[in-house]
């Protein structure tokens, strides 16, 4: 820094102070700055040489100083003499009225008492990064108003104990530890393995909490750690949604509660204490270890219920009748063979994909009058829907099959002429049974998907699309071989709006002047072969 700094006594905005290593530029020209205020960084504090020098800087006098770093720089991190490391901090103490409290790279190995000490009863934000020879955490854990905490690079920390929690005196607990925390964050712990909760109910308001890069801390002992701090968080009857997932991509483990919404990465074990434990309104897993969801695990309220790759999850026990609204199964249950919407009478929307040995999806009597939205799709060995569509699903209005081989005929006239959307496709046999769907008078949508019909090389053959009055949108994509589309077939779709193509990559023939005079929008996508995207047909 400058020589004289000192003698700026009237100086209120200094962002940041280097320590130097000469007397003229040390850390005790911050003596006489008693009005700094707002935030203030001090660095290299590696260049103070004793405790009187760090006291002479009287940072415990400047009372409007809200937020304070101090930092030695990274290096040799092997001192001496941690003792008067830690004289230096505890010389180095600022105000009690500080909001937010920085250390990086401190050399001791102890903190120093006011870390942590009741009285900062303003403190919000405390980050502690970088203090490798540190063999012990401070402890934080009666801070009233603290509500983020991240400790980081701790290299020496094998355990977290009462330590942590405990107030000044080293007496029993008299307020939960933590009491306002939101957010706890542990990165680059290389030896923490153990980790110890009081008995008290500690982070009674905690909303998240990560964990990343400490390969060390024992999964078993984490989730009971998890368990707790679910267990005894004041929000956790609100939660509404829990997403669950493993651990593959390596980005460590996180627990976030967001309002109503709760959700857990790499706590694998605690997905049957989550469902016992919580009354939920939507439930989302994504779990790579074996999963039992049996009937009684399930919260009567529960209503959304989401599975995504989640190969090991046994699904339900289906002699119990469940009160989901919707039901969305991807990439999971390999065990399910055979779907009864029996078990789920109040079911309005059912979306079940690449489930590899799904066989069968079925509804004996009465009718389920309340399913909307029926999607089935790429489930290989899925052999037949259920018979007669019209009366088991009187109030059908979307129905989405598709890249199912062995449905090879779509339900044509077993479905309700009241339904207005339908997906087909991936499979070319049921294009040729299009024409099954003329009965469907209210259909405004369509979506017919070509992958896997690598033979067909024009679309629409004469008479395979049915006349459907109300059609409105029409989407043809992924027909990856298609080289001439027959607008003159779509003529008597005599509502038709908007038609889109998307990833037909050798479509080359195409008589726009030939389509429906009601279109309005022509949108073309990843069709090299025809140049581009038309948004309107008559421009």
């Amino acid at each position: 820094m400058p020589k004289g700094m000192g003698k700026l006594k009237q100086l209120h905005i200094l962002s940041n102070f280097v320590v130097g290593k000469h007397e003229e530029n040390g850390i005790q020209d911050l003596g006489g700055l008693l009005n700094l205020q707002g935030s203030f960084e001090i660095q290299k504090l590696e260049n103070v040489n004793d405790v009187n020098q760090a006291r002479s800087a009287r940072i415990i006098d400047k009372k409007h100083i809200d937020e304070l770093l101090l930092e030695w720089s990274s290096g040799d991190d092997m001192v001496s003499d941690t003792q008067t490391e830690r004289g230096i901090l505890h010389a180095l103490q600022p105000h009690t009225g500080l909001k937010v409290l920085r250390i990086y790279g401190y050399k001791g190995n102890i903190f120093p008492d006011w870390i942590g000490h009741s009285f900062y009863k303003n403190m919000t934000r405390v980050y502690l990064l970088n203090c490798k020879n540190c063999c012990m955490l401070p402890s934080l854990g009666q801070l009233p108003s603290l509500k983020s905490l991240r400790i980081e690079g701790f290299g020496q920390i094998n355990c977290i104990g009462d330590e942590f929690y405990k107030n000044e005196d080293n007496h029993s607990l008299h307020i939960a530890p933590f009491p306002s925390l939101e957010i706890l964050e542990f990165h680059d712990m290389a030896c923490w393995e153990g980790w110890h909760l009081p008995d008290s109910q500690a982070f009674p308001q905690l909303k998240r909490l990560g964990i990343s890069d400490c390969q060390m801390l024992k999964g078993d002992m984490l989730n009971h750690v998890l368990m707790r701090i679910i267990s005894s968080s004041l929000d956790v009857s609100k939660v509404r949604k829990l997403k669950m997932q493993g651990d593959n991509d390596g980005w460590g483990k996180d627990m976030s509660l967001n309002g109503n919404s709760l959700s857990i990465r790499g706590f694998e074990s605690v997905v049957e204490y989550a469902l016992k434990a919580m009354i939920m309104h939507h439930l989302t897993s994504g779990c790579s270890s074996a999963i039992y969801l049996q009937g009684n695990y399930l919260p009567k309220s529960l209503q959304k219920l989401t599975i995504r790759h989640c190969r090991k999850m046994e699904l339900l026990q289906q002699q119990h009748e469940y009160d989901l609204v919707e039901l969305q199964i991807e990439y999971s249950c390999d065990s399910l063979t055979s779907l009864s919407l029996d078990a789920f009478p109040n079911l309005k929307n059912l979306d079940v994909s690449w489930c590899k040995n799904l066989e069968s999806v079925s509804k004996s009597e009465p009718p389920h009058t309340v399913l909307q939205r029926l999607s089935v799709s790429f489930c290989n060995k899925l052999e037949a829907l259920p018979h007669d569509m019209s009366t088991l699903f009187p109030n059908l209005q979307s129905l989405d099959i598709q890249g199912c081989p062995n449905i090879c005929r779509l339900p044509g006239r077993g479905l309700k002429p009241n339904l207005n959307s339908l997906t087909v496709g991936g499979c070319e046999k049921q294009l040729s049974s299009l024409w099954l769907m003329s009965n469907l008078s209210a259909l405004t949508h369509l979506t017919i998907n070509g992958s896997d019909c690598d033979s067909v090389k024009s679309f629409p053959d004469w008479g395979s699309l049915p006349r459907l009055p109300s059609l409105t949108t029409l989407h043809i994509s992924k027909f990856h071989n298609l080289e001439t589309l027959e607008c003159n077939q779509l003529l008597h779709l005599t509502s038709l709006q908007c038609l889109h193509i998307q990833q037909c990559y050798k479509l080359k023939n195409m008589a726009v002047e030939k389509l429906p005079s009601s279109l309005f929008q022509l949108q073309i996508v990843d069709c090299p072969l025809l140049g581009g995207l038309c948004k309107n047909k008559h421009q």
